[in-house]
């Protein structure tokens, strides 16, 4: 099989996830109310293009309101809203932020099922690694493309577990994650399927050995090896070809601008910058190496 470049649609050099935790949400700011969780600024995020060039429609004056799912290293880099401070998808934020003349990023957390799920829609964009899907279409408002990843494979250092058997293998997934439609649709294991709410809880089963491996998207289960001091590793993935899009309110009147601010970023190397300040760093590895399981 062709392995495909995992950042296809950015042509990023320097290649990459997700840390889900469920955790309650801040509290939404009302329209033109000040929010309560504001970054002030855009923390250590290097920030590119033309301020004013996009306008965008805000939930709150002079910030762009950003749910997220925290914590989630090399993403979002910080346990809190009030202490992020960097971050591909954090910076992604931010540049979107200056181009529309804004002040400052406010980070609302919420679980990944709150956000997936569309329960709480008061912010005026959402970024957690979240794949586009046609059913998700029609729940959010989906931007372009501004990331593309596979499936890896996570198991603990030295587990007897091949691209020959971890069809027998007990699987963890992540409820909601494409993984989680993968393992159960496709490999569809002998050894059974456990689901997890948050990526915290799911690979410290694995750590465990509550489950023999763990199935998610290839950044995510890096991110999360890579803080295991070689306990847990990644060995394989498979080729899936997942899209990372912003998500927005259905019906957003931001949609258009939104896209215009990813094509510019795409353009100006803006996404290049940012997987390799925040992503190549966090993985150790090129996720381009690692074997594509048929």
């Amino acid at each position: 099989m062709t392995r495909k470049h995992l950042i296809a649609t950015l042509s990023v050099a320097a290649t990459l996830g997700l840390g889900l935790v469920a955790c309650s949400s801040d509290a939404p700011a009302e329209k033109n109310e000040k929010p309560e969780a504001s970054s002030g600024s855009f923390g250590e995020c290097t920030i590119t293009g033309e301020a004013g060039s996009i306008e965008l429609d805000t939930v709150a004056d002079g910030t762009l309101t950003v749910a997220a799912v925290l914590p989630s290293n090399g993403w979002w880099n910080g346990s809190s809203p009030e202490t992020i401070n960097g971050g591909f998808e954090y910076c992604l934020a931010s540049n979107v932020a200056h181009r529309a003349g804004l002040e400052s990023v406010t980070v609302q957390n919420q679980s990944w099922d709150q956000l997936i799920s569309a329960s709480n829609t008061n912010y005026d964009m959402g970024t957690a690694s979240i794949t586009i899907t046609e059913p998700r279409k029609e729940v959010f408002d989906f931007s372009d493309a501004y990331f593309q990843s596979n499936l890896g494979v996570a198991i603990k250092d030295g587990a007897d577990v091949t691209v020959d058997n971890v069809g027998e293998k007990k699987i963890g997934v992540l409820q909601g994650n494409m993984g989680s439609q993968y393992v159960n649709d496709t490999l569809k294991p002998s050894g059974g399927i456990q689901q997890f709410q948050s990526e915290t809880e799911m690979f410290t089963a694995l750590r465990a050995g509550q489950v023999d491996a763990v199935v998610t998207d290839t950044t995510l289960a890096l991110s999360n090896t890579a803080a295991s001091n070689g306990e847990l590793v990644v060995t394989g993935q498979f080729e899936l070809d997942q899209e990372y899009g912003i998500i927005m309110p259905k019906g957003t009147p931001n949609l258009e601008a939104v896209n215009a601010a990813i094509a510019d970023m795409k353009q100006d190397g803006t996404f290049d910058e940012l997987s390799a300040t925040w992503l190549t760093p966090l993985f150790g590895v090129d996720p381009n190496t690692i074997p594509v399981w048929n």
